[in-house]
């Protein structure tokens, strides 16, 4: 089975948007440690609308030119030492903007879908542009900020134009509504990969576009009770290493605490305890393809440590692959 580990590399959206050194530089520079380790390399879907608001905002803020530097040097290494970076969009920068303390986020366009046609166009284009400037490498693939795909069909044109052929925002079973993002996944194929055209939910045989979907698993309850506990009793190892808080969800988790939900596999905080399990089962279904979704802001030592294990527990049956590797222009 190929196995991905996808990081979405962002900083927090909310108010309190934390720093750059610790929800993207120093958690990502652990699982630098790791690969480097375990001789893997993984997938960085790269938050580029936050760079170049960077690189536009530190000609008035020069406390700015600092974390700008060391992120561009980063991304750049990532690309340079094998790892697959790849363009992930959040398209609320277009609203924000540094007020010389704090970045103000104004998430009310949250998604692709809330510009229009032309707008959509000019900040895919701008965006790869952007990323592809950094890394000297063209890209490809795509997820979408907040898993905000749907309707694909304002993403089409330019992603055909631009060659971004391959997509991983989709998890089987997947369902949220807000009032700022939202995404349906309900019917997607039970497929760990499939082509598509207009509508990522809906198979064609002879699609151009290929999705990789994120592979799903359901939770219980308790799962989700245990992991806010821990957080509690043991917050060295299983708080987030990103010093900033979400974005509001409302009713989300009352939700995981009450229900059985569909979530995405992930490497986040205590969500690692269920990589093996994952794996075993996407094994006894007779898949080809693992994908792991994380973000370096959520993961805590305990999920670092528990990837490191995966890894190396695992590596010798399994190939630990990018998406550059499995889809080569």
């Amino acid at each position: 089975m190929k196995i991905y580990i996808t990081l979405d590399y962002e900083i927090y959206f909310g108010a309190n948007h934390g720093t750059v050194e610790k929800c993207i530089l120093y958690p990502t520079s652990e699982l630098i440690r790791i690969a480097e380790s375990t001789g893997t390399r993984f997938v960085f879907f790269v938050d580029i609308g936050f760079i170049l608001k960077l690189d536009e905002f530190r000609k008035k803020f020069p406390q700015l030119e600092k974390d700008y530097e060391a992120i561009v040097e980063q991304v750049k290494y990532l690309g340079d030492t094998g790892h697959d970076v790849q363009l992930h969009i959040h398209p609320h920068w277009e609203d924000s903007y540094y007020n010389g303390t704090c970045w103000i986020i104004d998430v009310k366009r949250y998604k692709l879908a809330d510009f229009d046609d032309e707008q959509v166009s000019s900040i895919v284009r701008r965006y790869k542009k952007g990323l592809e400037d950094i890394t000297g490498k063209a890209t490809f693939a795509f997820r979408a900020g907040g898993w905000c795909l749907q309707p694909f069909s304002k993403l089409e044109k330019i992603f055909r134009e631009l060659g971004i052929r391959v997509d991983s925002s989709v998890f089987r079973n997947g369902y949220f509504a807000s009032e700022q993002y939202s995404y349906d996944f309900r019917n997607a194929p039970d497929k760990d990969i499939y082509r598509f055209e207009r509508d990522v939910i809906l198979e064609k045989k002879d699609g151009y576009f290929t999705e990789v979907p994120i592979s799903p698993i359901r939770n219980s309850p308790l799962f989700f009770w245990k992991l806010f506990l821990l957080g509690r009793k043991d917050p060295y190892m299983h708080k987030p290493l990103g010093d900033g808080q979400a974005m509001p969800a409302p009713g989300y988790r009352k939700k995981l605490l009450t229900k059985f939900t569909n979530n995405p596999v992930s490497v986040d905080g205590y969500n690692s305890q269920l990589l093996q399990k994952a794996l075993n089962r996407l094994q006894r279904e007779k898949r080809g393809h693992m994908v792991v979704i994380g973000h370096p802001k959520a993961l805590s030592r305990h999920s670092l440590n528990k990837l490191e294990e995966f890894i190396k527990e695992n590596k010798e049956q399994h190939q630990f692959s990018t998406f550059a590797k499995t889809f080569p222009a």
